[in-house]
């Protein structure tokens, strides 16, 4: 394993990812992109409706602060230093190097198989714009998806820059339709037809719960969900050696990337909840969305809702490849796992070994998860596992940060509050949901996090132990915990490195 990946680091050490390639704005669109607000909506509104009836839009908005405050760690820590491999340095620094190597793996976890799910929603979705009088079968499904994820890869591998730019794309005709339907979806509900009801300001006020639905316990349940709703927000942390103000901008691009999904999220969840009765809601599950469509728009107009949330899927599909395609990158670059993950083409600069293996995966998971008669069961455990694993990932990366400034956080009140109470706060929001979560999902959910979480940080271990006799990047780390012991712990930890 060493002899291959010092190979590849010696045949690719003058090739690099492309610096300067992202702008601020660049940032911001991969960080909105990757959680894909649409398609989010369309896994999640059902399940959300389940737990804390109408009261859904408290928890997306309670949820979404803890994330902003999240993302505050984030942002101190990418200005410390902005790497591809931004998880496992920044844990790896903070706590420790084996800590920090788990927290890598989870994070690709969380994109890989998240996107399990979203290439099947991909491939049922295109299917349905295009032919929404006919059923088609899982082989159908599957080659549409796979097709998908090849031309993904293939618009990755070209370059980060182009691939922003459709990403831009995406945005626009994203948000257009959505736009349109949400105005589509007050006027519908002002008529009160189907059981259609409009936002009020009781959707933020806790009440008593009805039928075992809403109440504290709802809400609680509520947030584990809303894991997986803002899920992806962080895929701008890896993009650091590829953007404009690296020590600056993806911290930017995260903070304003929580504010804005926080408001946007909980306006969608407030409007759409109320497009038909809660029955109705329930029994469409991940489908809502092109139920509601053309609900709103009889005939061929109804199908840009569900367009809307396919170009989501396509649009976070892209960069839940890009991010831990990144990290393996990185990963190999350090000389901690094999060399393969971080050969790069040269025209492009981009880790196209990673990418491909990275594209594979999620249609070679897809044919026994489409095989399965429950699938639309499976579609939720999914969703809630996945959620699981990011908001243990957001917890431990969120605590690193107040870690990592604890001697830096005397310095002022305002570094106290914006470094570490908030972060902490943040932080330990997502452990306590994830933790309450392990309690109430069902028993497969809590057994897939469980061992989903450990099994990262085993492979963080065992790749620790195999490659810290060899590689330079758990040296350094030792040479500056000395260093640190003879001064102040931490206090040049708000120093930018500019160097990866």
């Amino acid at each position: 394993m060493v002899r291959l990946a010092t190979s590849a680091v010696t045949a690719h050490h003058n090739v690099g990812l492309k610096e300067n390639a992202v702008s601020l704005w660049g940032d911001f669109a991969v960080s909105i992109a990757n959680v894909a607000p649409s398609s989010s909506v369309a896994y999640t509104l059902a399940l959300l409706v389940a737990f804390a009836g109408h009261v859904s839009p408290l928890a997306v908005l309670v949820t979404g602060v803890a994330m902003f405050f999240c993302a505050m760690g984030y942002a101190s820590l990418n200005r410390w230093r902005a790497h591809a491999g931004a998880p496992y340095v920044w844990v790896s620094e903070a706590i420790s190097p084996t800590v920090g190597a788990g927290t890598g793996f989870l994070n690709i976890f969380v994109s890989t198989f998240a996107n399990v799910g979203n290439i099947t929603l991909a491939g049922a979705y295109l299917l349905f714009v295009l032919f929404p009088a006919r059923t088609f079968s899982s082989p159908v499904t599957w080659i549409v998806a796979a097709a998908i994820m090849g031309l993904l890869v293939w618009l990755s591998i070209r370059g980060i820059r182009p691939s922003v730019y459709v990403q831009t794309g995406l945005i626009v005709v994203e948000y257009s339709a959505m736009i349109s339907f949400v105005v589509l979806a007050l006027i519908h509900e002002s008529s009160g037809a189907a059981g259609a009801t409009l936002p009020s300001l009781s959707d933020f006020t806790i009440s008593h719960a009805v039928n075992g639905v809403g109440g504290f316990k709802g809400l609680a349940e509520a947030a584990v969900p809303c894991g997986f709703l803002y899920l992806g927000w962080e895929a701008t942390a890896v993009l650091g050696e590829e953007s404009t103000h690296r020590n600056l901008n993806p911290g930017r691009a995260m903070l304003l990337g929580t504010g804005f999904l926080t408001l946007w999220y909980t306006f969608l969840i407030v409007v759409f909840e109320g497009v038909s009765s809660q029955a109705q809601v329930l029994a469409h599950g991940a489908d809502v969305l092109a139920y509601a469509g053309p609900l709103l728009v009889p005939g061929f107009f109804g199908r840009a809702l569900p367009l809307a949330v396919l170009i989501a899927v396509i649009g976070t599909c892209q960069i839940q490849m890009i991010e831990p395609s990144r990290i393996l990158y990185a990963f190999a670059r350090d000389r901690i796992i094999p060399g393969v993950f971080g050969f790069i083409n040269r025209a492009h600069q981009t880790p196209w070994a990673g990418l491909l293996i990275l594209a594979a995966i999620p249609p070679v998971l897809l044919i026994p998860y489409l095989a399965s008669t429950s699938a639309n069961h499976a579609i939720g455990d999914i969703i809630s596992a996945d959620g699981m694993f990011g908001l243990f990932m957001y917890f431990v990366i969120a605590l690193s940060s107040v870690w990592f400034y604890r001697a830096y956080l005397r310095r002022s009140v305002l570094i106290f509050l914006a470094v570490g109470v908030l972060p902490l706060l943040g932080g330990l929001f997502m452990g306590v949901i994830f933790f309450y979560g392990l309690t109430t999902q069902t028993a497969v959910v809590a057994w897939v996090s469980v061992v989903g979480v450990a099994l990262a940080f085993l492979i963080g271990a065992l790749v620790v132990w195999r490659a810290a006799p060899t590689s330079r990047f758990f040296a350094d780390i030792e040479e500056r915990r000395r260093a640190d012991r003879m001064n102040e712990p931490g206090a040049n930890a708000d120093l930018a490195d500019e160097t990866p």
